[in-house]
């Protein structure tokens, strides 16, 4: 394996922006394919309340070498004051997958 892969996630609470924020980050080769997974239920603690929210899920499938970029990609367009965003590095994966996502997210880096 040349580069190791990972996955990035995030949470939304709005369907419109999470689509715009998939196509975006495709579009700028920072992410080969975004899964949003709608019905998530997060509780959390904002400013000394306890919140819920619906929330989806995206999940972005990258490289180690584009998550630092796709991360602050998130975080410029994300509409929360303080978004999750997690990087998860992935020990396995099949190597045809793997090499489809380092041609999909190395087209455009500088």
């Amino acid at each position: 394996m040349s580069e190791s892969f990972c996955v990035v996630t995030t949470t939304i609470d709005d369907v419109k922006i999470a689509r715009a924020l998939a196509e975006s980050v495709i579009e700028a080769h920072l992410s080969a394919c975004v899964q949003i997974i709608p019905g998530v239920t997060s509780y959390f603690q904002w400013q000394d309340k306890i919140e819920m929210s619906q929330e989806l899920l995206l999940q972005f499938k990258t490289t180690e070498q584009c998550a630092e970029k796709l991360m602050q990609y998130i975080k410029k367009s994300h509409s929360y004051d303080t978004p999750e965003i997690i990087m998860t590095k992935i020990d396995g994966v099949d190597l045809n997958y793997q090499k489809w996502v380092e041609t999909a997210v190395n087209q455009d880096l500088s």
